[in-house]
């Protein structure tokens, strides 16, 4: 029986992706994403649901340390698409303070509970926000982006 290796950096996508799925509607949060939140990109053309959130792991830089020690910073895309026929950029806005809330209490995410301490995240850090600014409404497009450091 082989068992499949998951690296570090998937490892903290599913544990964001979990957490994510935890915006339900219910105080604190405003908006529901009825577990529609995926570790993987998803076009528009797929997107059979809204709201859509999907988290994607880009570039990671490393920073040495003296002693052999090393911090990592994994640039993390969060992409969330909306549909409302009223205002799709006030529900993409209110998604993403959703999102920023889970950020802002999980900067220390643990994402591997097999080791010895936990593999856990030191901070994270959001560094920027886009959207489609109602290019295509009633639909919305909106990519937040974060660091990672662990």
């Amino acid at each position: 029986m082989s068992t499949v290796y998951r690296t570090k950096r998937r490892k903290i996508i599913d544990a964001l992706v979990d957490k994510l799925k935890l915006i339900n509607g219910y105080h604190p949060y405003n908006t529901n994403v009825f577990n529609n939140v995926s570790g993987t990109l998803k076009f528009l053309d797929e997107i059979e649901e809204y709201p859509k959130v999907c988290v994607i792991a880009g570039d990671e830089v490393r920073e040495y340390q003296t002693g052999g020690f090393k911090w990592r910073f994994l640039t993390v895309t969060i992409r969330a698409y909306v549909r409302n026929e009223d205002d799709a950029q006030e529900e993409l806005a209110t998604l993403f303070e959703d999102i920023e809330k889970i950020i802002d209490e999980n900067d220390a995410l643990v994402y591997d509970t097999s080791i010895v301490p936990n593999g856990t995240t030191t901070s994270m850090t959001v560094d920027s926000l886009t959207t489609d600014e109602g290019v295509i409404a009633p639909l919305g497009i909106g990519e937040m982006i974060v660091t990672v450091r662990y």
